[in-house]
């Protein structure tokens, strides 16, 4: 139920951003606004100031700004007072583009402002060494578990901003501040050009810095199953102790397929020995979070990695759109419906306030993005129509475009029946 509620909130938070972007330019233009509706069906509450009436309905999965003049056929008898001036299909071109364009522009604002926000309160995860490749310049130097605070006097954010600072300085020596045992060190060391990568490179494998503490459990996982908690400290695994997720990886090392591996955990002033007999080493370390050490950033920092993070998301997104053009990865696989979605939201929130806070501005990233597209029914064929009317100099009948957009309409309603029951059917399986 917790979940079902989280995913309302969420949904019906993101659509009014975007119908709030349609209105305010629709307002802004001069056109008259029938009504600002959040949902669809009958009106639950419904409030009229000056000529729009503000809605919510009980069916969450949209929501909608009707404007006099943008259905010639159904309203045209509620448009009858209203100035032709003032009406949608009376706009320029350049207003209609505007008012469809700035719904999803809302989204992807409130995706860039969510994203720097949550890294602004939660801060950004440390960089810790997991391991060194073949013939590494840093072993001797670095060890496993060594949190990487700055190199050159430069702050650490993230793993993209090390290797940055690596490559700038061109094979030299780099002067590197680690934490290790409850203390700051200052280490050097001189990075190596990698023919196979062509950069300059530590030989280090990275990861966020992790303490012991168990943040969230998948209960049908095999640490799940075996008793595993959220709250347990792994103290030790196979009698060898660990202290951060640097430690807990490299524990494994050596334990064959198939041998039982014992956690000793810390919990509720007690010690619990828990058994997994995993089929590989790898199987013990899923189902399960660790809490990630985070430090404090300040607004210049929190923007930066805020918008590094969109960028990154965009980036995966086309990559993953290409890939299913290519073949490469099924539409089945990257595409979820309403379930999935609440199913998502509701792993992200126990994961943590940074988990859910991302996920919401990944959502209402997509939200944009999508709508974007030139496909009837959504704002992106409006901005198709606009583009049309201001290259030929005249619009499209509006008959025309409203059985497009009714057809359009009909696929999407069509294919979410279809995504949702496929992620019903993935559920359950």
């Amino acid at each position: 139920m917790t979940t079902v509620l989280l995913f309302l909130a969420v949904l019906s938070f993101l659509i009014a951003i975007h119908e709030a972007g349609h209105l305010m330019s629709a307002k802004l233009a001069g056109v008259w606004v029938h009504e600002y509706s959040i949902g669809f069906g009958p009106s639950l509450i419904s409030r009229k100031i000056n000529e729009t009436a503000y809605s919510l309905k009980p069916i969450p999965f949209g929501g909608f700004v009707r404007m006099a003049g943008e259905d010639v056929e159904k309203e045209a008898e509620q448009d009858e007072d209203v100035p032709e001036n003032r009406k949608f299909y009376s706009q320029s071109p350049g207003t209609k583009m505007l008012i469809s364009v700035s719904g999803p522009v809302m989204n992807l604002l409130a995706a860039v402002l969510i994203m720097i926000l949550v890294v602004g309160v939660t801060g950004t995860p440390r960089v810790s060494i997991y391991g060194f490749l073949e013939d590494s310049p840093s072993r001797g130097k670095l060890e496993r578990g060594d949190q990487v605070l700055s190199i050159e006097g430069k702050r650490i954010t993230s793993t993209n901003q090390l290797n940055s600072l690596i490559q700038q300085g061109e094979g030299g020596p780099l002067t590197i501040t680690v934490y290790r045992g409850g203390e700051e060190r200052v280490l050097t060391v001189n990075p190596e050009y990698s023919e196979e990568y062509e950069k300059y490179m530590l030989g280090v494998k990275l990861g966020n810095a992790m303490i012991n503490e168990v943040t969230q459990v998948d209960n049908e996982s095999l640490p799940g199953k075996a008793g595993l908690k959220k709250g347990d400290r792994i103290t030790q695994i196979n009698g060898v102790s660990v202290n951060n997720g640097a430690s807990i990886v490299n524990s494994l090392e050596g334990v064959k397929n198939g041998e039982p591996i014992t956690f000793t955990v810390a919990r509720d002033g007690e010690t619990v020995d828990l058994t997994l007999e995993p089929e590989n080493p790898e199987e013990a370390l899923t189902g399960f979070s660790l809490k990630t050490i985070r430090d404090p950033v300040g607004p210049v920092t929190a923007i930066e990695r805020g918008l590094n993070q969109i960028k990154s998301i965009i980036i995966l997104t086309y990559q993953g759109i290409r890939m299913i053009v290519r073949g490469e990865m099924g539409a089945g696989q990257a595409v979820t419906g309403p379930v999935g979605i609440a199913n998502i939201l509701g792993q992200s929130a126990r994961q943590g306030v940074y988990s859910l806070f991302f996920m919401i501005s990944l959502i209402s990233l997509n939200l944009g993005l999508i709508n974007l597209v030139p496909f009837p029914a959504l704002d992106g064929s409006r901005i198709g129509y606009a583009t049309y009317e201001l290259i030929r100099g005249k619009p499209i009948p509006p008959e025309k475009e409203g059985l497009i957009n009714s057809i359009g309409f009909l696929i999407l309603i069509g294919l979410m029946i279809f995504i949702t029951y496929r992620d019903i059917i993935r559920f359950f399986t």
